[in-house]
């Protein structure tokens, strides 16, 4: 996402990636595949790449989370447009974080650093996560480490709400619905989302107000993602994402370029309401697979694996993306869109 948007936006990305896509390999001048974001193949991706690139700018994506060492490397050897390792390592330090979000006013579904002594009610969330990894319901037989912590369940609709901001002037883009699949042990994998338009005013006012609040709070700038469940009407804050975020290819302005200015000085533009829904979902394999041969992938799929790639069980396959006039048009093509790859696949 992030090599076609630079690439949208005139620029010329070249790309260190977990998985190099092939449609990552086509938008992208080089691409290295690395084995993990650990600060050593990072650094020796980096390597590589300077042999015939000049690399002076550098945009981050998901998973650094829980690699704050090879992200402090890239503060210091290039411009990095893109939070602070500070301000990215605060959202993982969740006894302050929901400390902050205490003393800002900003509810939240109750979190415990010790375990409970009931299992109901309570789920089990890693401090340094991504994607809905590793989020499981409590079971007091399992072994806990102190690289978890657990948090309330809230039984209502997951929701999060894109936002740009320069550290001043915030900007909303558009708010989604969360979408999440039990894979194996994790119960509330990120499948997906779908744009809504028409989001209730009282939630629109509140999350705001949230938003201009943790900005200051936070020193958050650029493109940033805030994550929260609705419940009975009322909004509860789970956590922020203060990188990009998937929800990004679902509109139509290149907010990549509104993401840059906010680090190379700049005004930014107002928020573009999508006039229809929009939807975007990853494709799980439900066993293990190897793309065989060649496949034409319809135009609207995304994240698409080599040919001889292996696909284990739970991983993600591809992603698909759909619009709709309302959410229920968008989740049957969606539907419908998955179903042609599995057939693809067969």
């Amino acid at each position: 996402m992030l090599a076609q948007l630079a690439e949208q936006a005139g620029l010329n990305p070249v790309v260190i990636d977990c998985f190099c896509d092939l449609d990552t390999q086509q938008v992208a001048l080089v691409a290295i595949k690395v084995e993990s974001l650990a600060l050593e193949h990072v650094v020796a991706a980096l390597s590589i790449l300077q042999k015939t690139q000049t690399v002076t700018h550098v945009m981050y994506g998901s998973g650094f989370e829980t690699h704050a060492q090879s992200l402090n490397y890239l503060h210091q050897h290039y411009k990095v447009l893109g939070n602070s390792v500070a301000v990215f390592t605060a959202m993982q330090e969740k006894a302050h974080f929901f400390a902050t979000l205490k003393s800002l006013h900003i509810a939240y579904p109750r979190v415990s650093f010790q375990a409970p002594q009931t299992e109901a009610g309570w789920l089990i969330k890693p401090m340094r996560g991504e994607g809905g990894m590793a989020i499981r319901k409590y079971n007091r037989a399992q072994l806990v480490s102190d690289a978890y912590y657990w948090q309330e369940r809230i039984d209502g609709m997951a929701m999060s709400v894109l936002f740009v901001t320069d550290g001043n002037q915030c900007v909303i883009q558009g708010f989604h619905k969360l979408q999440q699949v039990a894979i194996a042990d994790n119960d509330y994998v990120f499948q997906g989302l779908i744009s809504q338009p028409d989001v209730d005013d009282a939630i629109v006012q509140t999350v705001t107000l949230w938003i201009e609040k943790l900005v200051r709070a936070f020193a958050l700038k650029g493109i940033n993602s805030l994550d929260f469940m609705v419940e009975k009407g009322r909004c509860y804050a789970l956590e922020v994402n203060a990188r990009p975020s998937a929800s990004m290819q679902l509109y139509k302005n290149n907010l990549l370029t509104e993401h840059i200015k906010c680090f190379v000085a700049g005004k930014l533009a107002g928020g573009v309401k999508s006039a229809s829904c929009r939807g975007y979902k990853i494709i799980f394999a439900t066993s293990e697979c190897v793309i065989k041969t060649p496949i034409t992938w319809p135009e609207w799929a995304l994240d698409i694996p080599e040919p001889g790639s292996l696909i284990h069980t739970g991983l993600p396959i591809c992603s698909i993306i759909a619009a709709g006039e309302n959410e229920q048009y968008v989740e049957e093509a969606l539907l419908f869109k998955q179903q042609i790859i599995q057939q693809l696949l067969r």
